[in-house]
């Protein structure tokens, strides 16, 4: 019979596993991605395991078996998938300002992580897709 109420909360509560623990992560990463929160500029692993609640280890290792990438690959390929849905939207719009809008401070760095993202410039993404969006609506 356990004599804490600590020992109580030991045996009645299992400590949960591996796979609930990742279940229980991805919930809140699912609604932080949302909420597009990865659109802030210079976010650091450890702002964002404090805005999910959870310890920067299990965010490291959640982005790495989750997702199969670093945190900073992880990041930048979420403002990439903006990215790419903004430009097919409003093509007009200036590129430095869609960058910016999804965290990158300057067009240099969001054109390295397009590149890094895609494998191809943005240029080269831009003739390729909104050439295929026209097609596709002729």
């Amino acid at each position: 019979m356990p004599d804490t109420d600590w020992e109580k909360y030991i045996t009645k509560r299992p400590l949960p596993t591996y796979a609930e623990r990742l279940k229980e992560i991805e919930k809140k990463v699912h609604e932080w991605k949302k909420h597009k929160y990865y659109r802030q500029h210079g976010l650091k692993k450890q702002e964002v395991a404090e805005q999910l609640g959870i310890t920067t280890n299990n965010l490291t290792n959640y982005v790495n078996a989750m997702e199969g990438m670093n945190f900073s690959a992880w990041i930048n390929s979420l403002r990439i998938e903006e990215a790419k849905k903004i430009i097919i939207k409003h093509p007009e719009k200036p590129i430095s300002d869609v960058g910016n809008y999804v965290g990158h401070k300057n067009l240099a760095a969001f054109k390295y992580a397009f590149v890094t993202v895609t494998g191809q410039s943005i240029e080269e993404w831009i003739e390729q897709n909104i050439k295929k969006i026209d097609t596709d609506n002729d």
